[in-house]
């Protein structure tokens, strides 16, 4: 179908990657990074880099394709894509050592994997 460009850094692995609710978009982080890559998979083209702050280790669209959760040593962040304004947003901030997030059914909560073993919920 289509390859996306490898980062610049060699030997980096992708370490997360997920497609929204309405397949149009891709998130993709790559090893020891804090960028998320979105693309647009309609377009075939980089659509947004966001600089989370933290080595991203995990990521999750919500059920909405509007919500991405991103997840690392140095926390859980939520970034948030407003359609109307074509803005995107930091709604949460959590410190939390996270190395995997996924949201819960209709996006009511974060269940964060953290680095001791441990399961976390982030409830709204």
């Amino acid at each position: 179908m289509h390859s996306f460009p490898a980062p610049s850094a060699p030997a980096t692995a992708l370490v997360g990657l997920d497609f929204s609710e309405n397949g149009t978009w891709l998130a993709s982080a790559n090893q020891g990074s804090s960028s998320v890559q979105i693309w647009d998979l309609r377009k075939t083209s980089l659509l947004k880099t966001l600089d989370v702050g933290v080595a991203v280790t995990g990521l999750s669209w919500d059920y909405t394709g509007q919500f991405l959760a991103s997840s690392g040593a140095g926390g859980v962040v939520v970034n948030q894509y407003a359609k109307a304004s074509k803005q995107w947003t930091e709604p949460l901030r959590k410190a939390v050592n996270a190395l995997d997030v996924r949201w819960s059914a209709k996006a009511r909560s974060l269940v964060v994997l953290t680095g001791e073993g441990a399961v976390t919920v982030l409830s709204s």
